[in-house]
């Protein structure tokens, strides 16, 4: 079979859930199956989520294709890399952002695998950091389910993505909301300039003071930065966020959307 007509199986990993969905290629693509799994793993430890999910990749439903794996956020980090004044190879650059990113947040992810989004020369770029085991782990776990690793991405550069069009290109944060995590990237001239990071509590009442006081601290003088925010649908129809609408804009997907935020976020890998 041609690769451009192979099936594609989208996965969402998180600490504490698993999600698929497998879409046919071809023609007229559609999407043949999708679910949801709950684990009982943690932030700290990759070996859960990946032990479930090679035990969900035993299925013949999920094997035999493209696989494109988004990461949640808690096991991503995001640095801001200012272009080197000297001229720099890809391993020096890679060098360059390991450096950066250990300033922000120590020896722990010294040894995770990183990436660099591409960038027009002379601009500052976005990297990004996963734990090492968590790209080996999943390599091998695709392995034996015959699924090809096609693309493997965080959630905060997924989530941007889909809604990048909606977004201001100067002076507004997006901010990508989960299951015990908070991404927050910034734009200016349509490029990202700062990036913030949260673990989030099981109190949404608590964390969603946390996120208006975010939003009045982030704000400029004049008070013209705008904060949209992409977050699952129990979160943005709560009545306490309601109540907090006029302080930042929630992201409604288009006609609604009865998919969980997971699946959603499985099916933007194809948008």
């Amino acid at each position: 079979m041609s690769p451009l007509w192979r099936d594609e199986v989208a996965i969402y990993l998180a600490p504490r859930k698993i999600a698929l969905a497998r879409r046919t290629r071809g023609i007229k693509p559609h999407l043949t199956h999708a679910t949801e799994i709950a684990v009982a793993g943690h932030y700290g430890d990759v070996a859960p989520t990946l032990d479930r999910l090679a035990a969900l990749l035993t299925e013949p439903t999920w094997q035999d294709a493209a696989a494109r794996v988004i990461v949640a956020d808690p096991w991503a980090r995001y640095g801001i890399v200012p272009w080197p004044d000297l001229r720099l190879d890809n391993d020096g650059r890679l060098s360059h952002a390991r450096y950066v990113l250990a300033e922000s947040y120590g020896d722990v992810v010294s040894d995770w695998s990183v990436a660099l989004a591409d960038t027009p020369p002379g601009r500052a770029y976005v990297a990004c950091a996963m734990p090492q085991p968590l790209r080996s782990g999943l390599e091998e776990v695709l392995v034996g389910a015959r699924l090809k690793l096609a693309s493997l991405q965080p959630q905060l550069i997924v989530a941007f993505n889909a809604w990048r069009h909606q977004l201001p290109a100067d002076d507004a944060w997006f901010v990508s909301l989960d299951d015990g995590s908070l991404a927050a990237v910034h734009l200016s001239q349509g490029a990202w300039d700062r990036v913030h990071m949260a673990r989030l509590s099981q109190d949404w009442g608590v964390e969603l003071e946390r996120l208006r006081t975010f939003s009045r601290l982030s704000r400029t003088g004049s008070g013209a930065a705008r904060m949209l925010v992409d977050a699952p649908t129990w979160m943005r129809s709560m009545q306490i966020a309601q109540a907090a609408s006029t302080e930042f804009e929630w992201l409604e997907p288009v006609g609604g959307g009865t998919a969980s935020h997971e699946l959603a976020l499985l099916q933007r890998v194809y948008a």
